[in-house]
């Protein structure tokens, strides 16, 4: 599946975006093509190789025709009022304009989703119904070409999946004509939930709205970038120049590929990271305790633990303890607040030691046992017949269940 990561390490706008697709190969002439299907004018597109810290990306600029001298640039969003230039001011009538256009079904798609996420964020924050949201930002031609224009170069590409890295927010405070906000601005960080953010390198304003947008509409997961094959590199170059900080934003093509092994794979010993679940519970039924153990396991722990105890006043109670892969700690976590009386959790993490572990099928007179057998250096230290296996042949023999265990450990050959 062709997929596209966004490498967000100096942030994102709508301009570093298109920069980085005709850097990737979307043709500029097309876009232009594509974006004359809007029924917005007095705008010219300019696109120039500019070098970033060292690093060359694409620049890519609106530039209004009645002010020559003067950019759009993505950063200044916020400073300049755009309003009197132009009559698309209430986000519906630029849904409704995306919507009459002659751009293909899949690019009004994006740019639809696109437009409608940054509404409903900026609606909030100034609460006001998204439809109705009147923004300096998405009122102006820039900002329509920004998010349309990304769309046409997603469509362009191909792109089937989306995946986004942390993305660095920048810091510091910007003003506008509303008053002094911090970075994120409020309809920034409404739009970044769900992904890591952090702060690196410049006190200033690094995400925009529509770049936030733009991601909130596409991705279909933030994750550190693992297991993918690159294909393409494109840089898009942001206005604001740092002197050893490349502004740009990465683009990577490539597909997904798959680095977890088959279940029977041997498991390599050696030490890894795992999370540790804690909740003290004093008010519940057992039965209770096994469900919850259930879900947990199925969700991905890899062990659950109840010890009694007593708590304070004397109160009889529980301490639940689940061992979690990293990567599964906040969904295990979700199921024990649903699923329990506790109000809080402990999380810390742990390094485990493991043996290496493989499953071998073994021949009985009864019929077929697998045999979990974990080894130290290559050399195996205990073997255990899998119980349900052992469960279902001594059922069907009519013998007791210890006798197929020990058959099946006697006919292990190490």
């Amino acid at each position: 599946m062709k997929t596209l990561y966004f490498d967000c390490f100096s942030g994102i706008a709508g301009d570093m975006t298109i920069g980085a697709l005709l850097d990737l190969g979307l043709d500029l002439e097309y876009l232009k093509t594509e974006l004359r299907k809007l029924a917005v004018e007095g705008y010219e597109l300019q696109a120039s190789r500019v070098v970033r810290a060292n690093i060359s990306a694409m620049k890519f600029d609106v530039r209004m025709e009645h002010d020559h001298h003067h950019d759009h640039h993505h950063h200044d969003d916020h400073h300049h009022d755009h309003g009197g230039h132009h009559h698309h001011h209430k986000a519906s009538d630029i849904l409704k304009m995306i919507s009459d256009s002659g751009l293909n079904a899949n690019v009004k798609r994006i740019a639809t989703a696109i437009f409608t996420k940054l509404a409903i964020s900026e609606g909030k924050v100034h609460h006001v119904a998204p439809e109705a949201v009147e923004f300096h930002e998405v009122g102006a031609v820039d900002s329509i070409v920004d998010t349309v224009g990304s769309a046409i170069g997603f469509d362009a590409l191909g792109i089937e999946r989306y995946l986004c890295s942390a993305i660095n927010v920048g810091a510091g405070f910007i003003h506008c004509q509303h008053g002094v906000y911090p970075v994120p601005t409020p309809a920034t960080a409404d739009l970044l939930r769900d992904a890591t953010i952090y702060s690196r390198h410049a006190d200033t304003e690094l995400v925009t709205p529509t770049g936030a947008a733009i991601l909130a509409a596409v991705v279909n997961r933030f994750t550190p970038l693992d297991g993918f094959a690159i294909q393409k590199i494109g840089y898009g170059a942001g206005t604001k120049q740092f002197q050893n900080f490349p502004n740009c934003v990465r683009l990577l093509i490539g597909e997904e590929r798959e680095v977890e092994r088959p279940v029977n794979a041997p498991v390599s010993s050696g030490l890894d990271e795992i999370s540790v679940i804690e909740a003290n519970i004093d008010d519940m039924t057992p039965q209770n305790f096994a469900y919850v153990t259930e879900r947990l396991l199925e969700a991905g722990a890899l062990d659950v633990f109840t010890f009694a105890g007593q708590m304070k006043k004397g109160r009889p109670g529980h301490l639940l303890q689940v061992l979690a892969p990293v990567d599964r700690s906040d969904a295990l976590s979700q199921i024990i607040f649903e699923e329990t009386t506790t109000i809080g959790l402990r999380r810390h993490s742990a390094t485990r030691t493991v043996l290496q572990r493989e499953t071998v099928s073994v021949e009985t007179q009864f019929g077929t046992v697998r045999l979990k057998v974990s080894k130290l250096n290559g050399r195996p230290v205990t073997y255990t017949p899998e119980f349900d296996d052992c469960v279902r042949l001594a059922r069907a023999s009519g013998v007791a269940l210890k006798v197929v265990q020990s058959e099946a450990i006697r006919n292990f050959r190490i």
